[in-house]
C-alpha cells in the first residue's frame, strides 16, 4: 500500500520528494471510509491543484496588438503560481466527517501538502467498515506537509510550462493554440491542449482607433491531463487533470523595442484527481477490497486578476517577456519566443 499512495501523491503534485512514511498515513485515513478520506484529501491537496490550475491561466499574451494576417508567434512560458501562506494549513471541521475526530479538538488547524510537521492526532473509529468491509478503531498522527522535508528557497509554487502558437487571421484577430502530444516517461503520461482568441476591439469604437495604444480582449481555455500507472496488470492507475478559462481586457503601448502591457479580467479554475481500480486494504485482522477509492474535485481558486508586464524585442524577431499577475494565487510568468508580425 505504501507504494500505491506514494505514487498517488506524486501524480497530483508532480513532485517526487515525498517520504514513504506519509503513504502509510494516507492508508490509515482511507480506513475512515471513502467519504471521510476524500474530504480530508481534498483539503490536504487543494493548494497543489490550485497552483497548477492558476498557472495554466497565464502566459496567453505579451501585447494587446494582434498580428497581421498570417503573422505569428511561437512562445514558451513558465508560470509560477505562488501558494499563499494561508493555504499551508486547513481547518478541520468536525461536522464534515463521520468517522474521524481530533484527539485535541481545541486545535483544529492541520497542515496541507505544502505545510509543515504536526503532532496532532486523529481518532479513526469506523465500526461499520468501508462498503461493509473491515472495522477500524485506532489513533494516528495526521499527515504532515512536504515542507517538513524539503528545503525550498523562497515562495512555494508549482512550475507550469506552456508552449503556444499565435496566428493572425482576419480583422485584427489572433487564433492561439496550445498543444502537447501525449508524452510517456516510465509510468507517467502527460498531454495538454488549449485554444484562445485575441481581438482588437478599438476598431469597433468610433474615434478610439486614433488613440496611441492597443486595446484587445482575450478568452482562452487550457487543459492538462496526467496519468500514473500504479500497477498496469491489476488495472490500477491515478489520473490528474486541470483546466483554466481566462477572460481578459489587455492594453499595451509599443515603444521601439519595448512594450509594456497590462490586463484585467478573471479566471475559472478547476482540477480533478482520482485513483481507479481495485485496492486491498488491511482492517482489524482482515483484508478487504475497495474499488476507485479516491475521486476529488478542486475549484474555487479562480476569480478576478490583474496583470502587469513588459516585452523586449531582441534581434528583431526574438522576444523576451515577463509579467506578474495579482490573483488568489499570485503568478509570475517568464517567456521567450519567435515573433513575426
Amino acid at each position: 500500500m505504501k507504494k500505491i499512495f506514494t505514487g498517488t501523491i506524486i501524480a497530483i503534485s508532480l513532485m517526487a520528494n515525498v517520504q514513504q512514511s506519509q503513504a502509510q498515513d494516507f492508508e490509515e485515513v482511507i480506513n475512515s471510509g471513502i467519504g471521510d478520506a476524500n474530504t480530508y484529501l481534498r483539503n490536504y491537496m487543494d493548494p497543489v491543484a490550485s497552483s497548477i490550475g492558476n498557472g495554466l491561466a497565464n502566459g496567453w499574451y505579451n501585447t494587446a496588438r494582434p498580428h497581421k494576417t498570417l503573422g505569428f508567434d511561437l512562445t514558451f512560458n513558465v508560470n509560477l503560481a505562488t501558494i499563499p501562506d494561508a493555504a499551508k494549513t486547513f481547518e478541520f471541521v468536525a461536522g464534515d466527517y463521520s468517522n474521524v475526530e481530533l484527539v485535541d479538538p481545541s486545535n483544529t488547524t492541520l497542515p496541507t501538502f505544502v505545510g509543515g510537521e504536526t503532532n496532532q492526532q486523529l481518532v479513526i473509529s469506523n465500526d461499520d467498515g468501508i462498503d461493509g468491509q473491515g472495522q477500524f478503531n485506532q489513533n494516528i498522527v495526521a499527515p504532515s506537509g512536504i515542507l517538513a522535508d524539503l528545503d525550498y528557497p523562497g515562495p512555494l509554487a508549482i512550475p507550469t510550462p506552456t508552449i503556444q502558437l499565435g496566428v493572425g487571421i482576419v480583422k485584427s484577430t489572433d487564433l492561439i493554440i496550445r498543444f502537447t502530444p501525449q508524452i510517456n516517461v516510465g509510468d507517467f503520461s502527460f498531454q495538454s491542449f488549449g485554444f484562445g482568441v485575441k481581438h482588437d476591439f478599438k476598431q469597433w469604437i468610433p474615434g478610439m482607433k486614433l488613440l496611441p495604444f492597443d486595446l484587445s480582449g482575450l478568452i482562452g481555455f487550457n487543459r492538462i491531463s496526467t496519468n500514473y500507472q500504479i500497477d498496469e496488470q491489476a488495472g490500477q492507475f491515478a489520473e490528474f487533470g486541470a483546466s483554466a478559462t481566462t477572460v481578459q481586457a489587455i492594453i499595451s503601448k509599443k515603444l521601439l523595442f519595448f512594450t509594456p502591457y497590462a490586463g484585467l479580467g478573471f479566471n475559472i479554475v478547476r482540477s480533478n484527481f482520482a485513483m481507479k481500480g481495485d485496492y486491498e486494504f488491511s482492517g482489524d485482522n482482515e483484508t478487504y477490497t475497495v474499488t476507485d477509492p479516491i475521486d476529488l474535485t478542486f475549484d474555487g481558486s479562480g476569480g478576478p486578476r490583474f496583470t502587469i508586464g513588459a516585452r523586449a524585442k531582441i534581434l528583431w524577431v526574438l522576444a523576451l517577456n515577463i509579467d506578474y499577475t495579482i490573483q488568489k494565487y499570485n503568478t509570475l510568468s517568464v517567456g521567450f519566443g519567435l515573433n513575426i508580425r
